[in-house]
């Protein structure tokens, strides 16, 4: 295969700064101490380092980094802590070089030592890491020198770069001592100097990264707010620089505003499932039926003001095989959707929807309970708290119907296909078919742009022909940035970027 040897050209380093504020310009001064407020409504979670967390999204890459990045323009992983990488000639392996002159905040060099534990820790079920599933294939680590490892796999890896890219390298000696945030250690440009659960998340600019020249900011206050007219008080007033992941109602009054920008990056995906093993979702043709008779446009203008992509797919719009016929293939018609049910004798049959105590979810439910209604359906509701929910969720025990919340976008298809609860096995729509099987295993088998667009096609006319899961909305994640502060980046994933960020005066 060929040897993919990355390094940053000054192409590249602009891309990655315009886009992703990974690269800095200016000088740090220390004449005078600077900093900025974050608002964000969910509390930290530095327990969590591997697995997805919505109030780390905001701080996490601010304080740790991962072997690489993907370009987002085209999706082509670029360095960050590795400097360069081989593939095998079979797929079965990959050789890589890491950067000599990185530390943690302790002070320690980092080596291929920690990576090798990063991994494993990230392969061990117990971690729950969204993409500890890819590191679980592999079938060895072995560390070749401070700076050189090799990963060995049973079959080719197409996702192998998400892992690396969703996965931040751990301090393998203070990594047991997170839990209280009294020792949160990565090796990005700021440190986590101090928490206090439910109120705030202090950084401070780390002096010994490698660029002397990043964090320009000497420290990043992220304040808890979980009430929206106290966010939206907060960044009027002046107190917060930035409001992170803001819902499209309450970013509605910075719109058009000149001091004031919003910003799209991450976001989740909502979709409906029913388990094909329950009357009437046993029968194809009704499931066919509620696609058809949900009104996606609604749903996206009711509950997130337009700002969202109506669409029956799963993976990003601008992701490989991404079809706009199949994202529109459910097209509003309550009409025909009727006709459908009718047909299947199912005009009648009550419909248990369960669902997460989440807003954007109940919205959708509103709206869902109303289409099931108009074509002959009786929907009923059973919501559920979240954590309850959750567990319900991880075991595939939903019930009937179900709706849900994904808030994994920016994945590759062939990490959702196995990271996403709607679709990886024992997903609690009970589906699993050889058919099903085989055409995710032609998606997690490409290794190039053209193959993956193909399977991903081909799987999606299955995924839309079955209906077991479908999606209803994208949406992306908002945030609002005050004109006081400039050089805030997003990642695709949503994570919020903050060391090329710099006070205007």
């Amino acid at each position: 295969m060929t040897v993919i040897t990355k390094t940053r050209s000054a192409l590249t380093t602009s891309l990655l700064a315009g886009v992703m504020a990974l690269t800095l310009t200016g000088a740090h001064t220390a004449l005078a101490q600077t900093s900025i407020t974050v608002a964000q409504s969910g509390d930290a979670q530095p327990r969590n380092i591997l697995p997805t967390r919505g109030g780390n999204l905001p701080w996490l890459k601010n304080v740790f980094e991962t072997l690489t990045v993907t370009d987002p323009i085209t999706f082509e992983p670029q360095p960050l802590l590795a400097t360069s990488w081989e593939i095998a000639e079979d797929g079965l392996s990959i050789h890589i070089t890491l950067r000599d002159d990185v530390t943690f905040h302790t002070g320690r060099r980092m080596t291929a030592d920690d990576v090798r534990f990063t991994f494993e820790t990230a392969a061990d079920p117990a971690t729950a890491a969204q993409t500890g599933f890819i590191a679980r294939e592999f079938t060895s680590i072995d560390v070749l020198s401070d700076t050189e490892l090799r990963i060995s796999f049973a079959s080719p890896l197409a996702n192998i770069f998400d892992f690396f890219e969703d996965t931040s390298i751990l301090d393998q000696e203070t990594y047991a001592n997170r839990e209280d945030g009294s020792q949160v250690i990565g090796t990005g440009p700021y440190r986590f100097a101090s928490w206090t659960p439910g109120a705030s998340i202090m950084l401070e600019r780390y002096d010994g990264y490698r660029d002397a020249d990043a964090a320009q900011i000497d420290q990043i206050e992220f304040a808890v707010i979980n009430d929206p007219t106290a966010m939206i008080s907060a960044l009027r007033s002046g107190r917060a620089s930035v409001g992170f992941n803001m819902t499209p109602r309450d970013t509605i009054e910075f719109s058009g505003s000149p001091q004031y920008t919003i910003e799209q990056a991450g976001g989740a995906i909502f979709p409906l499932g029913v388990n094909v093993t329950l009357p009437p979702f046993d029968n194809v043709e009704v499931r066919r039926a509620v696609g058809y008779a949900i009104d996606r446009e609604r749903i996206n203008d009711q509950v997130f003001d337009g700002s969202g992509t109506p669409t029956a797919l799963f993976w990003s719009p601008s992701s490989p095989g991404y079809s706009v016929d199949l994202a529109n293939a459910y097209a509003y018609d309550p009409d025909r959707a009727r006709a459908m049910i009718d047909a299947a004798g199912a005009t009648g049959a009550e419909i248990q929807i369960t669902l997460p105590a989440i807003p954007a979810n109940r919205g959708i439910f509103e709206i869902v309970q109303n289409n099931l209604r108009e074509v002959g359906l009786v929907p009923v509701g059973n919501v559920l708290d979240v954590p309850t929910y959750d567990q319900l969720q991880i075991a595939g025990d939903l019930g009937q119907a179900f709706a849900l919340i994904h808030g994994q976008v920016g994945f590759g298809s062939a990490t959702l296909l196995s990271s996403l609860p709607s679709l990886r096995a024992g997903n609690p729509s009970q589906f699993w078919t050889p058919e099903y099987e085989a055409l995710r295993m032609a998606v997690e088998a490409a290794t190039t742009t053209a193959q993956t667009a193909a399977a991903v096609e081909a799987l999606s006319a299955y995924m839309i022909d079955q209906a077991f899961t479908l999606a209803l909305v994208q949406s992306s994640g908002l945030s609002v940035i005050s004109n006081s502060v400039s050089g805030v980046g997003l990642s695709r994933r949503g994570h919020l970027l903050l060391s090329g960020a710099t006070l205007e005066n």
